[in-house]
This record gives C-alpha cells, sequence and structure tokens, in this order.
C-alpha cells in the first residue's frame, strides 16, 4: 500500500503572477509521465512536454514526490493546491513556486503512516520558517477534541503495551489533563 502524504500549498501574489500560475498548472499535468517533467513545466524551466525521465539525472523525488494528484482553488490573489503525494511533501516546488513567481506560500502537510506533519512558509527568497511533528501531535495541535476520541477509539481494549506507549509518545506534547482523559475513558489509569 503507497503512503499518501497530503498537501495544502496556500500561495499569495500579486493577481498577474497568480492567473500565469494556474495558467501552467491546469490542464498540463496529464501532458507528462513524470512529476520532474511537469514541475519544470509549472516552472517555467521548460516551455514543451517534450519531458524524458531517461535524460533527467535527477531522481523521482527531485521536487518531493514521484506523482501528485491535486486539486487548485484560486481568487484574484491566492491560489492554493491541494492533494496527495507519494510518501513525501513538495515542499521543493513550493519553495521554487515562490521564488519563481515571486509569491508568499505556505505548505501544510501531513502522513500517518510514516508518522510526520509539518508546516514550512516561504517568500520569493526561500524558506523562512519551517516546523516538524509527529502525526500525532500535528492532530493533537489541530484538534484537542478529535484527538481524544481518536485515541479512545484506538485503545479501547488495547493491550498493556499499547497503552505504555500511547503514554511515552503523548507526554511528549499533550497535557497530562488529556491523557488522563483518554485513559479514564479506556478504564485505564496511570
Amino acid at each position: 500500500m503507497a503512503n499518501y502524504c497530503y498537501n495544502n500549498i496556500h500561495l499569495e501574489g500579486d493577481d498577474r503572477s497568480i492567473k500565469e500560475l494556474k495558467d501552467r498548472l491546469t490542464d498540463t499535468y496529464d501532458k507528462f509521465k513524470y512529476l520532474n517533467g511537469w514541475c519544470d513545466y509549472v516552472l517555467k524551466i521548460r516551455d514543451d512536454f517534450d519531458y524524458n525521465f531517461d535524460e533527467d539525472k535527477r531522481d523521482y523525488y527531485y521536487y518531493g514526490s514521484k506523482w501528485f494528484d491535486f486539486d487548485v482553488e484560486d481568487s484574484e490573489n491566492e491560489l492554493q493546491i491541494s492533494g496527495d503525494s507519494a510518501w513525501s511533501p513538495l515542499e521543493k516546488f513550493t519553495e521554487e513556486l515562490c521564488k519563481v513567481y515571486n509569491l508568499i506560500g505556505i505548505i501544510e502537510y501531513s502522513e500517518a503512516g510514516c508518522d510526520f506533519a509539518g508546516i514550512t512558509e516561504f517568500d520569493s527568497n526561500g524558506k523562512i520558517s519551517e516546523e516538524r511533528w509527529s502525526y500525532d501531535e500535528y492532530e493533537y495541535r489541530e484538534d484537542i477534541t478529535m484527538w481524544i476520541e481518536n485515541k479512545i477509539e484506538l485503545l479501547t481494549d488495547s493491550s498493556k503495551e499499547d497503552i505504555d506507549d500511547f503514554i511515552k509518545d503523548a507526554s511528549n506534547y499533550a497535557s497530562e489533563k488529556h491523557i488522563n482523559e483518554v485513559l479514564k475513558q479506556t478504564k485505564r489509569v496511570i
């Protein structure tokens, strides 16, 4: 089973740059067999669709992934690209978009199977900030109530070893109150 990394890329800039980027994104992905060729096209490194991976010295993951299944939403000064990539986020692609189109961008990503998540911000000069977490910590930061409900469901009728692992991991980022709430609902006590 493939590990799908969810990417949410939010870009802001002047309306001309956003329109130009959207035009290069729309209806062009299917013209390439490999992500590197498509990214090169979107980044204006190439203007044709004649990409040959065998001639490319870069690996499949040069821009962050091997493929990208995405949707695009836009408004006058903003563009959002959301979707799944293989195994890892499209951070390099996002950074290059910001540089080429003079944009401010944020990529927020998460991948439960490989247990990682993060947010990276860029401006037209490159990376300006980065935060990384485990997937569980990311889920906790996003929605504590949902995190508690998910942990209760996961840990109900689980082994002592699973409970011990939960306590060990969660104590690195979750409050004692929230950990105890999970344990109480699963009828476990520390």
